[in-house]
């Protein structure tokens, strides 16, 4: 199980993180925006008849930290991470006008936050196209020259660097 702190966003739409490169929220967020008991939210989860391999695709045990309502210290409490597929899974049984505006909403944040991955992994691209660019640039201009060539030698090292870390950004 994996702790986590996740505490509701001021906007009023739902929370939705990004753990490990995909879009997650948690079986709170259900609860507190679908006004269901966490409870029952988590007994929902228990109980959806689908395969293993979608289980654990979709859903992650972790333990979250709770305000405690009577005001003392924080309490630790179980709860799920879901992606958009296990909230849509889950949020099908879900009923009502009030149900239908929460889980438009939903799905609209976990597409945001899918969007955001995507325009930042173009970025990376991007940046490593122009890395792979300027090297065959300073490799070009090597070849004229030795005053070149002695430029190109102190130009490979920052190369490599700058290549290792977009190529850490850009592995998921």
């Amino acid at each position: 199980m994996k702790k986590q702190n996740m505490e509701d966003s001021a906007t009023g739409f739902p929370v939705v993180v990004i753990e490990k490169g995909v879009p997650v929220t948690t079986s709170l967020m259900v609860a507190k925006y679908f006004k269901k008991q966490h409870r029952h939210v988590l007994r929902s989860i228990r109980n959806i008849e689908c395969s293993d391999e979608f289980r654990l695709r979709n859903f992650g045990q972790t333990v979250v930290t709770r305000k405690n309502p009577s005001g003392g210290a924080d309490i630790p409490s179980e709860a799920y991470t879901m992606t958009k597929d296990g909230f849509m899974f889950l949020a099908m049984g879900f009923t009502g006008k009030d149900a239908a505006l929460w889980k438009e909403r939903f799905i609209n944040t976990f597409n945001l936050m899918a969007e955001q991955i995507r325009s930042n992994q173009m970025d990376l691209w991007k940046k490593m196209q122009e890395l792979v660019a300027r090297e065959v640039e300073s490799k070009v201009k090597a070849s004229f020259g030795s005053h070149l060539m002695l430029q190109r030698k102190r130009e490979i090292p920052r190369f490599e660097t700058e290549y290792e870390k977009l190529s850490c950004l850009i592995q998921p």
